[in-house]
């Protein structure tokens, strides 16, 4: 029945149902472009994210570059991580050494230099490194010298009674001392030829040198002993300081009483 219609048009008639029909057609072909233009533009979009003009141009001509910082295989992933982190996979000496050093806290920079920055990173990461390792050779060689010299130190503990000599008097000084490692400290008392006066005593032992300081109650005075200690006697010079900026020096000998024999004999100095 259509066949029959259109078999009766006018010329005109069907010069506007083809014009119709063409300009469907173009219509379908130019939208088709577009979807497929757009389509390639989002593609470059998308693809030229990070890179720099250079690249763009040269992947047009049909040029690509590779980016190394997206490893499309294994051994460019080792690559990127030995740049990154200074790890020869290549040298198992190498790989050995970042290991302990990153346990132990002390890491050995193996990179090779790849640009003008680079050399500074290394030379400052290995200053680091022998600083560090400097001090900690310090630290241990300190706490060495002290571990051997309390081994070394003269033992000073005991009752001991020391006289005090100096151009006016002569002083009985009576302690009892403790020790640990190379520390001194103890009790005890001072007489003078007149009253008998509480000290408290504390000082250090270096080999066979032996330092305390004594300060009396009461009457506060001070006394600071430097004596060379030989068995069960010390011998050596005092240096005394009283509140009222009074001072006085002389000499100083000291005996280690026997355990058992006790202290109050010695609580009056004999008179000039």
């Amino acid at each position: 029945m259509k066949f029959h219609e259109s078999r009766w048009h006018t010329p005109e008639k069907r010069l506007q149902i083809w014009v119709a029909d063409m300009r469907f057609k173009n219509l379908f072909v130019i939208t088709s472009l577009l979807v497929a233009l757009c389509a390639s533009n989002a593609y470059s979009i998308g693809d030229s994210i990070g890179k720099s003009a250079d690249q763009l141009i040269d992947e047009s001509n049909g040029i690509h570059s590779h980016d190394i910082y997206h490893p499309e295989n294994p051994q460019e992933a080792r690559t990127l991580w030995s740049l990154q982190h200074g790890t020869n996979f290549t040298m198992p000496d190498t790989v050995l050494e970042n290991s302990i050093g990153t346990s132990t806290g002390f890491r050995t920079d193996t990179r090779t230099s790849t640009s003008p920055e680079e050399p500074l990173y290394s030379a400052n990461s290995s200053e680091s490194l022998q600083n560090q390792i400097a001090g900690a050779t310090n630290a241990s060689q300190t706490t060495l010298s002290q571990g051997v010299a309390a081994l070394n130190a003269a033992n000073a503990a005991g009752n001991w009674s020391f006289r005090l000599r100096d151009s006016k008097k002569n002083r009985v000084l009576a302690l009892t001392l403790f020790q640990s490692y190379n520390a001194v400290f103890g009790t005890g008392r001072i007489n003078d030829g007149g009253d008998t006066l509480e000290v408290m005593a504390s000082g250090s032992v270096e080999g066979d040198k032996l330092y305390l300081e004594a300060t009396s109650s009461g009457t506060i005075i001070l006394y600071r002993l430097a004596l060379t200690e030989s068995g069960n006697t010390a011998s050596g010079e005092y240096r005394a300081f009283s509140t009222g900026n009074e001072t006085w020096k002389g000499l100083a000998d000291g005996v280690r009483i026997p355990s058992g024999q006790p202290l109050s004999r010695i609580e009056k100095s004999p008179r000039e």
